[in-house]
């Protein structure tokens, strides 16, 4: 018989047990989708600056090949690299004006300005007439995400040294 009570007392401890394990569980869930989240977050992240990067190097890259393809026409090593803010897309030998537009990703393919689809990259590359003899080329990206704005910048000197 006195075993019988105490059955009976202990039938509102079971309910408890489980209200807490419950309430465990949820708190370990969400403390695990917060990180998920949060790493999924800095993966995007750092594969946009890797992009940024390269294509902040790419800018510099295609002025220093304008600058060498002067010296094989016998032109004025610094044709076409006059003092402004200009864009430039990896396949063109010339500087074309800085509009702001950003640049544009092909299925599988390359960056450009003429096709593609709208990525969140805008490049601007600023050249500098240090003297007869040298120049300052910036690359600069900037991109936009979670309304955050993030730049990678490059700066390079060429130099008339042929």
């Amino acid at each position: 018989m006195k075993l019988r009570k105490l059955d009976k007392n202990n039938r509102g401890l079971t309910l408890l047990e489980t209200i807490v394990a419950v309430g465990l569980i949820v708190v370990g869930l969400v403390a695990a989708l917060s990180l998920i989240t949060t790493s999924l977050f800095y993966v995007s992240n750092i594969y946009d600056r890797l992009v940024a990067a390269n294509l902040t190097a790419e800018g510099i890259e295609v002025v220093r090949n304008i600058r060498d393809n002067n010296w094989l026409q016998n032109r004025g090593w610094n044709s076409g690299l006059a003092d402004g803010d200009y864009q430039v897309a990896y396949n063109l030998m010339a500087l074309s004006s800085y509009n702001g537009f950003p640049l544009l990703l092909e299925f599988n393919g390359p960056y450009n300005y003429i096709s593609g689809t709208i990525t969140p990259y805008v490049r601007k590359i600023s050249i500098t007439n240090i003297s007869a003899n040298e120049i300052k080329v910036v690359s600069m990206v900037t991109w936009k995400r979670r309304g955050v704005t993030y730049s990678s910048a490059a700066e390079d000197r060429l130099f008339n040294w042929k």
